[in-house]
């Protein structure tokens, strides 16, 4: 173990795959949720099968484009044989309505609401295909607690008085509730993949972001290195709406919370980051570092224990990685996930998303005002300026009807899938094109204020009968300002 600890410190090319702990019978358990590919692209089975297919890599748009709520633009294809015929990612597409029933009326007020998704999944496709089953309904619920305040036509609520104390609680705006509905949703997701994943096989992990537009709002809640942007003004300005959760972005939390409960990183890691990789000569020198309540570097003076930890946090960029395992920081599963030596990892991972929201009334918003919404596959390629610049490629070369969207999505997919020649798969710049699945969203901002027609994809008629039970997927996780810091419902390891 130590040769192999050694060589993490010596270069990134030593980093492992994912690995879990093969718990006996695991592999024995059912599926609760059979593997397929977004019900809205209405695939043939030969579109099905095709898609599988790591040499071509075809790109997936829906069958039936009309069908698409506002018409939105959708594409994916899958990895060049990362995961062998396996597209890893998942979409999502709901558009359902909160019922509320007030006294004063004889029927209930309708608050209608479309919700996105994208679930990049990795070391499997379980938890991205529980979410994108199950966290609707969690969202769904939430919502659901606090419609009574979001039908008032008050910009801030009064959620609770405490009369007994004399007080008045403070308004609430209606935004809070909604932010707070989503981040309680993907704790409990996570919680329902935790509590069931002794019932069912659900392997691997994933990352999550929804695009939900409710009242005039867009709400954006990112659970890892998915991104959303927003392209605004005849496509002159950007708007970034998420910020990538990577090792590297999350460093301050999770050293934070390697400070609290060191023993979360075994006897091999630690929390400190270095400017550079130490050696044995270093011990008595000082070299710049960086701890849990700096954004700056400075220096300290090297002991031996610093030269034989690895430090938790390596390489940089999309090679960064946590205990030299996995790149992303937020999402759901990987509750098995172990580090080198043995420690798990999940205790510093957390599915708490962060909430951005976007007022869809702030401007009067032009067809060519979209969002993109998009999986790692796609923004590891393209920076957010050069998506945009084939956005705006694509507008002038598509006609304005109802696959607009869809071309645009089809356009930034191609562009960093790139294409397959003698140096292999190559975008028009002849660097090296996205080898994983990439899957992307985009979604026009004029048409918030019309509800999708009836029969489009993804609507629900049924308002009572998808709810959870909110004893059993109720989270026994505690959290503070540093992310996940113990379970109750868990033995340590």
């Amino acid at each position: 173990l130590n040769c192999k600890m050694a060589r993490f410190t010596e270069g990134l090319d030593a980093i492992p795959h994912i690995s879990e702990r093969n718990k006996a019978g695991q592999s024995s358990l059912p599926l609760k949720y059979e593997f397929s590919r977004p019900f809205f692209l209405e695939l043939t089975k030969e579109q099905f099968d095709a898609s599988k297919d790591h040499g071509q890599r075809i790109i997936l748009t829906p069958n039936n484009v009309s069908r698409m709520p506002w018409h939105a633009g959708y594409a994916e294809t899958i990895n060049s044989g990362k995961s062998i015929y396996v597209n890893e990612d998942q979409a999502s597409i709901n558009v359902t309505s909160l019922m509320v029933n007030e006294p004063d009326k004889d029927t209930p007020t309708q608050i209608p609401y479309v919700m996105y998704g994208i679930f990049d999944g990795h070391a499997g496709t379980g938890a991205a295909v529980m979410a994108v089953h199950t966290l609707h309904k969690h969202v769904k619920e939430k919502l659901n607690s606090v419609k009574h305040f979001l039908v008032q036509e008050e910009a801030e609520v009064i959620a609770e008085d405490d009369p007994g104390l004399g007080c008045i609680t403070e308004p609430i705006p209606k935004e809070l509730l909604v932010m707070g509905a989503l981040e309680e949703s993907f704790v409990e997701m996570d919680e329902q993949i935790r509590a069931e994943r002794s019932t069912f096989l659900i392997k691997g992990g994933c990352t999550a972001i929804v695009a939900l537009f409710l009242q005039n709002k867009l709400y954006i809640a990112n659970a890892g290195d998915c991104r959303a942007v927003l392209l605004l003004n005849n496509m002159t300005k950007l708007h970034e709406m998420s910020m990538d959760f990577t090792p590297e972005t999350d460093r301050q939390r999770l050293q934070k919370l390697a400070y609290l409960q060191p023993q979360l990183l075994g006897r091999y890691f630690g929390r400190l980051e270095y400017q550079r990789r130490l050696r044995k000569k270093d011990i008595g020198h000082r070299v710049l570092y960086r701890d849990r309540h700096m954004k700056g570097w400075a220096y300290r003076t090297i002991t031996e224990e610093d030269v034989n930890q690895v430090p938790m946090i390596i390489g940089h960029g999309k090679r960064a990685r946590l205990m030299a395992t996995i790149g992303t920081t937020r999402g759901f599963g990987d509750h098995d996930l172990e580090a080198p030596g043995g420690q798990f990892i999940k205790p510093l991972l957390t599915p708490v998303p962060e909430v951005r929201v976007w007022d869809l009334e702030s401007v009067e918003h032009k067809s060519d005002d979209i969002l993109i919404f998009a999986s790692d596959g796609l923004w590891e390629r393209l920076t957010n300026e050069e998506a945009h610049e084939c956005c705006k490629n694509a507008l002038s070369l598509f006609p304005d009807n109802e696959e607009l969207y869809t071309n645009i999505a089809k356009e930034l997919v191609s562009a960093a899938r790139g294409v397959f020649g003698k140096k292999g798969w190559r975008t028009t710049k002849e660097q090296s094109a996205s080898c994983d699945d990439i899957t992307c969203f985009v979604i026009p901002l004029n048409q918030f204020l019309v509800p999708p027609p009836p029969g489009c994809l993804g609507e629900s008629f049924d308002h009572l009968g998808d709810s959870l039970d909110p004893i059993k997927y109720s989270s026994g996780t505690v959290f503070n300002d540093t992310g996940l810091v113990g379970d109750s419902n868990q033995k340590s390891n």
